[in-house]
């Protein structure tokens, strides 16, 4: 049978394979039934291990799988965290003041201390904004005033600021002296000019206008307003050389009140009754750092309004319906008042460099010091912004390098001029343009001296007293162009010397009557030396007779800028004191 298969023809090795081929598939054949029976105890899979089974396995209830908690919370989203959390938040530090504790228990106050667990960060880039002097918010943006540059930060998500405005801008049609202070209003961002302009950029159009013309020549030559707020329509300017505060509305007065005897800071406004606002003044002695809050409704003063003597050195405040708030001790501390009676509430121990607060539409605090935005309550806010508008190199502004200005003395006299108008940065309105300097009133002919060691870089030997038309001619070119121009301000300066020192600043010693002949050009000069002797020269009272405003003008210069600029008045005063006059911090 050909298709028949001969099993004698199979080799002997072939009958051993499938004996062991026959074993093999009865144990497969086992072990699949087993691995396809359930497991009784559990009544589910026993998964599947890569660890052998004990020798003797016990048989017992698995416990249902649980989630372990996070090892740290997860925030909610919010509607403004929309940005990517960056890899190294940024971190600032507010150890505890145990003085600053004191005070609070000594006043029954709450005391508030900003850290990193209660407050958020926003860090922008080195030199963006150095010493903030104001701080609004409109909607989702905060405007913020530093270095006399108005900039624009978007609240709703990190992104470096907008420049908007700046010194020598021209805003419809006239040039931009120095901002000084800032207002959300309802029609749109105002911003004080030093000069008394009152600038007006429009929330829908973004459109700057003038709301207040302030330079026309022949005007009152030295009134200073030096702070700006409003509530509803009406403006508030606060102004120090008269001490008062004028309403207006439109451009045009409504109502003026005066005010005690002091140096003007800062003005805010808040709702009141029978929709006439609270307006709050602050104000600081004039022979001492005590400050003093002051609440006036319809230009009457509010006697019941009566806060605790404890401002000192103050520089802001900030009103609203449920509380006022003053930043004081340059800074360091902000004080919150109950808005109807003064009763101090609560004292907030800030972080280093605070120099401006400000309030959202919603009630929240923001803190604005050097590059750093601070959030209150709000610590999930952590963000390193790059890029925007950074200024560059040494700052008149900043505090860090004031503070290093050492080794400097009067150049005449123990002490400074009592009044804002002679400070540097008050408005010079006869020329359109803003003082440079300190005005020191001696007599004819005093000696006049040198406030460091340096090397003469300007000595006006040869000067010649101008003619009247000159001084016509100029005044007509200011009335032109709506400023001074360099030439005219070098002219107006007269017969002059300039020292530089060795820490990159430059003294300015104006109207002079004489110069001393040992000062020479290219020559050193040690502190004290005689300089030369106090005159009138380049003033316009000069062209009156030889003593008629005889002053010494005296001027500390940073590269192009002053010393004084870009400060609040009360603190150019500080600065100056302390560096020519010695003034403990």
């Amino acid at each position: 049978m050909p298709n028949s298969v001969n099993c004698s023809t199979i080799p002997p090795v072939k009958k051993q394979t499938i004996s062991s081929l026959i074993l093999l598939a009865c144990l497969l054949a086992i072990l699949t039934l087993a691995a396809c029976s359930p497991v009784a105890a559990s009544g589910e899979a026993e998964p599947s291990t890569a660890v052998p089974p004990s020798p003797s396995p016990t048989a017992t209830a698995s416990p249902p799988p649980t989630l372990a908690p996070p090892a740290t919370p997860t925030a909610a989203p919010t509607a403004v965290a929309t940005y990517t959390p960056t890899p190294a938040p940024p971190q600032f530090s507010n150890p505890p003041d145990e003085a600053l504790a004191q005070t609070a228990v000594a006043h029954n106050a709450e005391l508030l201390r900003p850290e990193p667990a209660n407050t958020g960060l926003w860090q922008y880039a080195a030199n963006t904004f150095i010493h903030p002097l104001a701080l609004v918010v409109h909607q989702d943006t905060a405007y913020l005033l530093d270095g006399g540059r108005v900039l624009a930060l978007d609240l709703a998500r990190p992104a470096a600021p907008e420049l908007l405005l700046s010194p020598g801008d021209v805003a419809a049609g006239v040039t931009v002296i120095e901002p000084l202070d800032l207002f959300a209003a309802p029609d749109g961002l105002l911003v004080l000019d030093r000069a008394g302009d009152v600038y007006r950029r429009d929330w829908d159009t973004a459109a700057w206008s003038l709301e207040r013309d302030d330079r026309p020549i022949g005007d009152t030559s030295s009134h200073y307003y030096v702070a700006l707020d409003g509530q509803a329509d009406g403006r508030f300017l606060l102004e120090t050389s008269y001490k008062y505060v004028m309403d207006y509305v439109d451009g045009q007065q409504q109502a003026l009140w005066m005010l005690p005897e002091a140096r003007a800071v800062d003005v805010a406004a808040a709702p009141g009754a029978d929709d006439i606002p609270n307006v709050y003044v602050l104000l600081q002695a004039l022979d001492s750092d005590a400050g003093s809050l002051r609440l006036y409704r319809d230009t009457a003063s509010v006697t019941s309004f009566r806060p605790p003597e404890i401002i000192t050195q103050p520089r802001q405040v900030v009103a609203a319906d449920t509380a006022v708030y003053v930043l004081d001790e340059n800074g360091r501390r902000l004080l919150v008042f109950a808005p109807d009676n003064g009763r101090l509430q609560q004292i907030w121990q800030l972080p280093a460099a605070v120099s401006a607060i400000g309030q959202t539409p919603d009630g929240a605090l923001l803190l604005a010091g050097r590059d750093r935005l601070y959030f209150p309550n709000q610590p999930l806010r952590l963000a390193a912004i790059s890029g925007g508008p950074q200024l560059v190199g040494p700052q008149p502004h900043d505090p860090a390098f004031l503070a290093a200005i050492g080794g400097f003395s009067s150049p005449i006299g123990p002490n400074v001029s009592p009044r804002d108008l002679q400070m540097p940065g008050a408005p010079r309105h006869y020329r359109l343009g803003v003082h440079q300097g300190s005005d020191f009133y001696w007599s004819l002919g005093s000696p006049v001296y040198a406030v460091a060691e340096g090397t003469v870089i300007r000595a006006m030997h040869d000067y010649t007293p101008p003619f009247p038309a000159e001084f016509f001619a100029w005044q007509a070119e200011a009335q032109q162009l709506g400023y001074t121009s360099e030439e005219a301000l070098d002219f107006y300066r007269g017969r002059q010397v300039w020292i530089q020192h060795a820490n990159g600043l430059v003294s300015r010693y104006v109207h002079l009557d004489s110069i001393d002949y040992r000062i020479q050009e290219g020559q050193p000069v040690t502190q004290g030396q005689l300089i030369g002797t106090v005159g009138n020269s380049g003033s316009p009272g000069s062209l009156e007779s030889e003593d008629s405003d005889v002053h010494l003008h005296f001027e500390l210069w940073l590269g192009d800028h002053y010393l004084g600029q870009f400060l609040r008045p009360v603190e150019t005063r500080y600065w100056i004191e302390r560096i020519l006059l010695g003034r403990a911090p």
